[in-house]
């Protein structure tokens, strides 16, 4: 499996952070849930450094607004279709080699 530090690897570990804090939010474990939070947050920063993120501005600002939102306790999409949006990037990145 290639885990070079490519946006396709920030994805897919933003998609874990935020499985994870889901999970938390519905636990109502909210101090592991934060702590989830923070590290999705800093992946973001990691992924818009990264020159062929520039035109995705718009995707990241509607995941941080996801991630804030349940940050403030107030999730109000459907769960599963935000993990879904996450599983290709998994996908693609554990069939890699």
């Amino acid at each position: 499996m290639n885990t070079s530090r490519t946006p396709l690897f920030y994805m897919a570990n933003l998609g874990s952070e935020v499985s994870r804090a889901l999970l938390e939010y519905q636990k109502e474990d909210f101090k592991k849930m934060h702590n989830s939070i923070i590290r999705a947050k800093d992946i973001i920063v990691k992924i818009e450094e990264f020159p062929e993120m520039k035109g995705r501005t718009g995707e990241l600002e509607i995941l941080k607004s996801i991630i804030e939102d349940l940050n403030q306790k107030k999730f109000e999409l459907n769960k599963d279709q935000l993990l879904n949006y996450f599983s290709p990037f998994a996908t693609r990145l554990m069939s890699l080699k």
